[in-house]
């Protein structure tokens, strides 16, 4: 039977390879976005009130073979006379040895105040995507030996690694009440471009995403400070994103009790599947550090659980904060 399944997941492998399928393409997803800057709304760029630089590696379904993993790497700030915010990502999705995606993303976010403590703002992103096939990384049909069980070095098939890149753009608002409370809406990849190896063959259909965020200050009446993270608080935030058939809600909360952050949170495709997430984490001197679990709870196991963990940097400026936004 276990030969069966690698003779069909062969056969399978050759067939994606040669044929092009009228399918939709779908990003990959972080479990904690909290912690991942600005990768749910263009208009959250800048929202550390600092410069921010951010690493965010996760490694998905560690059960499976062809595992995924994802790394992420950040750089935000905020130019404060002319109340805007800026920032640049990239990100390498690994969806299994043959296949890879590189993604570089410039952002920018400008701020309106409506009344005291009142703002609302406005962000725009510009991705450029490669991504990668190596087809020597797939095991075909006929690499199979029926004598021995094992798998043959060589194969007929002749096909050629190829790479492909593309441009896109995405724009998002948030509604901000100073320190405190962030209502946000994002639409990305408006141009929908065409994703895959064969023209036509596939597209990156768009991505709504709306999402909350709350912060409670626990020492003092207000939210966070203007400078810096308050020593202790508790924030709450919630989203949910969709894109072609693919859903996502999250609801999580948390506590930041200095030096240490812990944080809970449930996710759900709506359907079938349902993580429960762990969040532990801690700062100092301006570094945060955070482990994310993945624990799944529904039938669908897909591998059982995944990890990320991520690194943020945030320097400290004796500036006057004048782009209120939530950091959590």
């Amino acid at each position: 039977m276990l030969v069966m399944k690698k003779i069909c997941t062969w056969i399978m492998a050759g067939l994606l390879a040669c044929v092009a399928l009228p399918v939709c393409a779908q990003d990959y997803s972080m479990s904690n976005h909290n912690v991942v800057p600005f990768s749910l709304n263009p208009a959250s760029v800048g929202a550390a009130n600092t410069l921010r630089l951010g690493i965010n590696y996760r490694m998905q379904w560690p059960k499976l073979g062809n595992n995924y993993h994802t790394v992420r790497v950040s750089y935000d700030q905020n130019v404060y006379r002319q109340m805007c915010s800026v920032g640049a990502a990239y990100s390498y999705d690994q969806m299994s040895p043959a296949f890879g995606s590189h993604q570089f993303d410039v952002v920018y976010a400008h701020t309106f105040r409506c009344a005291e403590k009142h703002f609302i703002r406005l962000g725009v992103q510009g991705s450029v995507f490669l991504h990668q096939y190596d087809p020597t990384a797939l095991s075909y049909g006929d690499q199979w030996d029926p004598a021995t069980g094992g798998v043959l070095p060589s194969t007929v098939e002749r096909l050629e690694a190829n790479s492909k890149s593309l441009f896109d753009f995405s724009v998002g608002a948030s509604y901000v009440f100073e320190h405190k409370l962030m209502v946000g809406f994002a639409v990305y990849h408006l141009a929908e471009p065409d994703n895959g190896f064969v023209p036509g063959s596939q597209r990156l259909q768009r991505k709504y995403i709306g999402q909350v965020n709350f912060v409670q200050d626990l020492k003092l009446n207000h939210g966070l400070k203007s400078q810096g993270f308050s020593d202790n608080y508790f924030f709450a935030n919630a989203a949910y994103q969709q894109q072609g058939e693919f859903k996502q809600a999250y609801i999580g909360v948390g506590i930041c009790y200095q030096p240490v952050i812990l944080g809970v949170a449930y996710k759900t495709d709506v359907e079938e599947v349902h993580t429960a997430s762990f969040t532990v984490g801690g700062y100092y001197q301006g570094f945060q550090l955070y482990y994310v679990f993945d624990l799944f709870t529904s039938d669908k196991l897909n591998g059982s659980w995944s990890n990320e963990i991520s690194l943020i940097y945030t320097m400290p400026t004796k500036k006057k904060s004048l782009c209120p936004v939530v950091y959590w």
